[in-house]
């Protein structure tokens, strides 16, 4: 894929006149070349804006761009996007709402482009691997641009629209949400032609309630599809009989374990080296090997060959690029040393994500160790739900778990753990380590919420002993 910085676009020239236009922005014109302005970049960062830039400045819970104006300038924006007027001395396009503005550039900008088809992924998990994996097939069709990182929210969706430039042919969009609405707001600046949805479960329920709450919310990315849009869906999730309902109009693909799915995931093994299973393509069964670790995977195969089918690739262009697919960092990413595996789950985690971690830790043949970070935004279930995994663990097998973040003192306990209360990073670093230098061989699994930071656990632990990355 293109590289891409996270702070402005790639270099493109978009004239300020239409800036203003689909900001829907009073231009004010200090200069009297407004009208043959080109901004080549857009920037939300006044220390990184480059010559030629917008800026755009941003008021945020804990700054105001508005403050950085004078730097930009100075930095070379030849253009401004504001809510505030001034005396600035280059031209200005003056909006209620900075934030909700950059959202109306991005649709405009999306709009202009000659792309094939543009894709939305959604869903409590797998989105983001089904994202990579996406673009990972269709890269190997045409140019791809897909979300770079985690920029999957009403901020940096409106930037990933902005680096499609007119060599890209497909787009990945990916779409999270903690709240309602937040969806429904993405999918109609991005307009996808598909729109694919992983599977509903217990995530960000401080924002969405209950699981009702999270069908409702995912539900809302076929808010912006078109009358000739595609709707893929998963047969096995919560909720899918209710975005049949809502896709009544328009082309649905299923996918899952279900035999009613048009891509049916049958059978799977998982290996130190990978997964296998089968995939049933409208009919037809084809065998699959990837390089990557968790059966669950095999449904996230199922879903990007489904969105794939959707916009026109056929399964001889599909096969090639699943089973060369080396994952996402941070996700199930495999380390393999003399002691045993390390596997790098810390990116997020929530209770069925943990769940399908560890029944990947425990078809291991080694002791067995699970290093936990606590799962954030589960409201008032938060106990209950660190509890269980304490249960799921231990009726899976898992030898030993050690804990970061106060929820999880409920995981130790419901595990009957030797240490009951969590630890930090280093002591859990430490404690494993002892463990390593003990027993031969030992199967480690990293999770947490990204607001556990359990990457320090993995990087400790790859410091300290001598292990080669598998996947």
């Amino acid at each position: 894929m293109a590289s891409i910085t996270t702070e402005n676009t790639t270099h493109q020239a978009w004239s300020l006149t239409n800036l203003a236009e689909w900001a829907q922005a009073q231009l004010i014109d200090v200069t009297g070349d407004a009208d043959q302005r080109v901004c080549q970049g857009i920037s939300t960062d006044s220390r990184s804006t480059r010559p030629g830039d917008c800026y755009i400045a941003i008021k945020g819970e804990r700054f105001d761009g508005h403050a950085f104006i004078e730097q930009a300038i100075a930095q070379g924006a030849v253009a401004l996007l504001v809510s505030e007027p001034g005396n600035y001395t280059v031209p200005s396009l003056l909006v209620a709402d900075t934030r909700i503005a950059l959202g109306l550039i991005a649709r405009g900008h999306r709009q202009a482009q000659n792309l094939n088809s543009l894709i939305a992924v959604t869903g409590s998990n797998g989105k983001t691997t089904v994202k990579s994996l996406l673009a990972h097939i269709l890269q190997t069709q045409a140019p791809t641009w897909a979300t770079p990182g985690n920029l999957n929210n009403d901020f940096g969706v409106p930037r990933t629209l902005l680096q499609i430039t007119a060599q890209h042919r497909y787009a990945v969009i990916e779409m999270g949400a903690n709240h309602v609405g937040e969806i429904d707001y993405l999918t109609h600046l991005a307009q996808p032609d598909v729109a694919l949805i992983t599977l509903a479960a217990e995530a960000h329920l401080e924002g969405f309630g209950s699981l009702q709450g999270v069908i409702d919310t995912k539900g809302e990315i076929f808010n912006g599809l078109s009358d000739q849009g595609v709707g893929v869906i998963n047969t096995d999730s919560p909720g899918f009989e209710q975005w049949c309902g809502k896709l009544a109009t328009k082309k649905i693909i299923t996918f899952g374990r279900s035999d009613q799915a048009d891509i049916r995931v049958v059978g799977g093994q998982s290996t130190q080296k990978g997964i296998s299973f089968e995939l049933v393509v409208n009919g037809e069964s084809h065998s699959v090997c990837m390089p990557i670790m968790g059966l669950h995977n095999a449904m996230n195969a199922a879903a990007a060959c489904a969105a794939c089918l959707a916009v026109g690739l056929s399964w001889s262009q599909i096969q090639p690029g699943l089973e060369s697919f080396q994952g996402v960092a941070g996700r199930l990413q495999t380390y393999q040393s003399e002691q045993g595996l390390l596997i790098d789950d810390s990116y997020n985690a929530n209770p069925s994500s943990v769940k399908a971690a560890i029944d990947t830790l425990a078809a291991l043949p080694g002791k067995t160790v699970l290093c936990l970070g606590a799962m954030a935004e589960l409201g008032v279930d938060a106990k209950l739900a660190h509890a269980q995994i304490g249960i799921y663990a231990r009726q899976k097998g898992v030898d030993y778990v050690f804990a970061y973040g106060k929820d999880t003192r409920a995981t130790l306990a419901a595990f009957n753990a030797d240490q009951l209360q969590p630890l930090s990073h280093s002591e859990i670093s430490d404690q494993v380590q002892l463990l390593i230098d003990t027993h031969q061989p030992i199967d480690i699994l990293v999770k947490g919420s990204r607001s556990a930071q359990m990457e320090r656990v993995v990087e400790n632990l790859l410091e300290r002993n001598q292990y080669a990355r598998l996947s």
